[in-house]
């Protein structure tokens, strides 16, 4: 069986509050032509290099920290500081190597290996300037607006195509574990998962909320959003950053998910609050516009605190109503049992295949 090898430079694959980390995972568990396993770099030492989790091999690589200090920091050589990549890769030989992040390491990493194999590019964001490894053999957007970001940025001639991101084993586990609850019959509760980036909306929703009567309703405010709890309204709290197990049980308990979005490569929370049976106010921009739209969703213009307001002021009306509330829901899980991970990774490991074509 082909092997293929996830490599994630910014974090520890067990940390469950970021969204690569639930899409690699997802990704790598449900691997069938291919055998997945995840390498990925810790912020800080763990107690071994080798582990497994959630069933899927992962192998802990590191930054050689003096190294960058010395030749990146103070004299600007812009050398390679991951050794223990290369030596990981060495040691596995796997036929595909999957970059999730540090596009401008791509190229580094290839040209240290003693053999070459298929390379594809996952890009789970809109940078500024994107950019594009002379390595790749294709590279993966997570929705079409991310690709045309790509194209628009870099004009490259690498194959370029659309993986979708799948639904996490997580959400999967919460979304059976036991029955929804009904909505609260007073102060329902809004749940925002953006954190206090610009583009996520957070600050437009919070305006909004505040022009709700008092009482009304309560907000909750996850991620990191930077803000003193003490200079915000009565019945607005913030959560900070949440296990994605205690955030998805909040998703649950919650009456309506809102994301307010100006700026989406995807919508990680909007697929969630979807399958999850939530009522979901969203932007349609970005990626967001290709699997969100008013049959599932309270739609809202982004950045604009009166449609957001008005779209609060509709979504607590629904609330009251079964009939309308049930229609939307339907159509929200419908909308998004297409990305389901079996299908995913069976489109991913056709991608895998053209690689080594």
């Amino acid at each position: 069986m082909p092997t293929a090898l996830h490599i994630h430079f910014w974090a520890d694959i067990r940390n469950t509050a970021g969204s690569v980390e639930k899409v690699i995972l997802s990704l790598a568990t449900h691997g069938r032509a291919y055998s997945h396993a995840v390498a990925c770099c810790p912020p800080q030492a763990i107690s071994r290099d080798f582990y497994r989790h959630r069933n899927v091999d992962v192998y802990a690589f590191h930054e050689n920290h003096l190294r960058n200090r010395i030749l990146n920091k103070m004299f600007r050589l812009d050398a390679f500081t991951y050794p223990s990549l290369i030596a990981t890769i060495e040691e596995l030989r796997p036929d595909i190597l999957h970059f999730h992040n540090r596009q401008e390491l791509v190229d580094a990493v290839i040209e240290r290996l003693s053999y070459r194999p298929g390379v594809a590019v996952h890009y789970h964001r809109h940078f500024a300037q994107p950019i594009v490894p002379r390595s790749a053999d294709i590279l993966l957007t997570v929705s079409r607006a991310t690709e045309s970001h790509i194209l628009s940025k870099t004009g490259t001639a690498t194959k370029c195509c659309v993986l979708y991101n799948p639904l996490s084993q997580e959400l999967l586990e919460i979304a059976g574990a036991a029955p929804l609850p009904e909505p609260h019959n007073t102060s329902p509760l809004f749940l925002f998962g953006g954190g206090g980036g610009h583009h996520k909306g957070g600050r437009e929703l919070i305006e909004a909320f505040q022009r709700l009567p008092l009482g009304t309703a309560r907000l909750a405010l996850a991620g990191n959003f930077g803000t003193e709890s003490g200079s915000l309204a009565s019945g607005i709290e913030i959560m900070g950053i949440l296990p994605v197990s205690r955030f998805l049980g909040l998703m649950k308990d919650s009456d309506i998910v809102v994301m307010p979005s100006r700026d989406e490569s995807f919508g990680l929370i909007a697929q969630e609050a979807m399958f999850l049976g939530r009522p979901l106010i969203a932007t349609k921009i970005g990626g967001l516009g290709e699997f969100v739209d008013d049959e599932c969703a309270i739609i809202v213009e982004p950045g604009n605190v009166e449609s957001l307001y008005l779209g609060m002021l509709s979504a607590l009306a629904m609330l009251k109503d079964d009939v309308r509330r049930s229609v939307m829901l339907v159509s929200a899980r419908k909308k998004v049992e297409r990305f389901a991970p079996e299908n995913i990774v069976a489109q991913l490991e056709k991608f895998y295949d053209e690689c080594l074509q």
